[in-house]
């Protein structure tokens, strides 16, 4: 198993997020965008609807056809232009975002929104649990420079419940800080896709102390965002003076709100699943499998029970019959990688979920595991904030900053009618 570096950052610090404003034209349920993952070419078009839709901005490569990474300044001119004609505005204090999703299952996930210091070393501990792609890295690195921002927050957690006795105080009254925030007027309140969504801004130096002995000493294992995150570690180590040392983070206390851990399968199109099967030393595919799929499972030896072996053996394979990586694609739904598989007369390899309680112990220890191998749910809408790494250098527009929250909710309350949203159901 290969092995990973810990980092250390300052904990979550306050930010001036850029943040749609009545400017947008359209309630955010019309505007935001799902988490990255959840989002298919197919669905591409119709979350992209709205002339102000953030998938413009976070996803423009579903919309032109080009890959990910390809023509970065198109963010960046169309990050300036949204900023410049007030559609983002930003805030004037620096704050802490609480977020709330709220999904029609009765699952609830607050979680902390603030900018990690990568230049600024303190009692944080950042440690990944999953291997990166090297080209994607460079690729979000340079994405990232060019857009001068972070448009979507790396998902971080720590289980609570863990603190011992000298953390635990600084625990309890984190945890119930956010209670109290949470119980106050949201800035924003939408549905979408029968998840409800709010966000509180935190300003005032008294939560805010307390929200930062809340975080600190913490080891903080990375749930999503690992390409983003060794992204913002290479433009540091580019340059260590520069405003790319601040990275978006969403802090979750998986000990209040778990997260569920699914497999992400692999697809292999325009490999038959003879061909993948010959490669593996099996002859043709078992009468019980689909044509499409081989459960990886099935291929390795019975006394073999640790589910990353499955992981293991899938790149062997890969690595026999694509050995230059291309036609292999990821997919978190088994349905839709067996259907995907079908249409390009490809093979799903199906594999199984790993335990979040595995996938942080191995963190714990610095061990790192495939790409890809698990999909952590829930994962932060996107659009709600935005942090710009030159927050100065925001154009200047009669309606780009609010000074108070109650000024913001009733802008988009009022204009914009932001509690309903059509074809949802709403859970009780």
């Amino acid at each position: 198993m290969r092995t990973g570096t810990r980092s250390t950052a300052a904990p979550l610090r306050p930010f001036r997020a850029l943040r749609y404003g009545p400017a947008a034209g359209g309630p955010p349920h019309g505007l935001l965008s799902p988490p990255g993952d959840g989002v298919t070419a197919d669905r591409a078009t119709a979350l992209a609807a709205h002339p102000h839709a953030f998938l413009r901005l976070v996803r423009p490569d579903l919309l032109e056809g080009r890959g990910p990474g390809e023509r970065p300044d198109d963010t960046a001119r169309l990050l300036r232009a949204w900023t410049a004609r007030g559609v983002l505005r930003q805030d004037a204090d620096p704050s802490l975002y609480v977020v709330e999703q709220r999904t029609g299952d009765a699952r609830v996930q607050r979680g902390l929104i603030g900018v990690l210091d990568l230049a600024h070393p303190g009692s944080a501990e950042v440690r990944p649990h999953e291997e990166v792609d090297p080209h994607r890295v460079r690729a979000q690195a340079r994405r990232r420079r060019a857009a001068g921002a972070d448009l979507e927050p790396v998902l971080l957690c720590f289980d609570g419940s863990d603190a011992g006795p000298a953390a635990a105080p600084s625990t309890e009254a984190g945890a119930a800080c956010l209670d109290r925030v949470a119980a106050g007027r949201p800035l924003v309140e939408t549905w979408a896709e029968g998840c409800r969504i709010r966000l509180w801004r935190v300003d005032d130096p008294v939560r805010l102390g307390v929200l930062d002995a809340y975080l600190a000493g913490r080891s903080l294992c990375i749930a999503d965002g690992h390409h983003r995150w060794a992204a913002a570690e290479e433009q540091y180590r580019t340059d260590p003076t520069g405003p790319g040392r601040t990275l978006l983070a969403m802090v979750v206390d998986v000990g209040r709100h778990p997260l569920t851990s699914s497999a992400i399968h692999r697809v292999l199109t325009g490999v038959p699943a003879a061909e993948l099967l010959a490669a593996a030393g099996e002859a043709s595919p078992l009468p019980s499998r689909p044509e499409h799929a081989v459960d990886v499972r099935g291929l390795l030896p019975d006394r073999v029970r640790d589910p990353l072996a499955a992981y293991r053996l899938a790149e062997r394979l890969i690595a026999r019959v694509r050995p230059d990586g291309r036609g292999v694609e990821f997919e978190a739904h088994r349905d839709r990688a067996v259907a995907r598989a079908a249409a390009t007369s490809g093979t799903a390899l199906i594999l199984p979920p790993v335990a979040f309680s595995a996938v942080r112990e191995r963190a714990a220890r610095g061990l790192l595991m495939p790409r890809k191998t698990t999909s952590l749910t829930p994962k932060p809408w996107s659009g709600l904030v935005v942090h710009r790494h030159h927050p100065e250098s925001t154009p200047h527009h009669p309606d780009c900053t609010s000074h108070h929250p109650e000024e913001q909710v009733c802008d988009w309350r009022e204009s914009e009618s932001i509690t309903t949203a059509p074809s949802t159901t709403r859970p009780s």
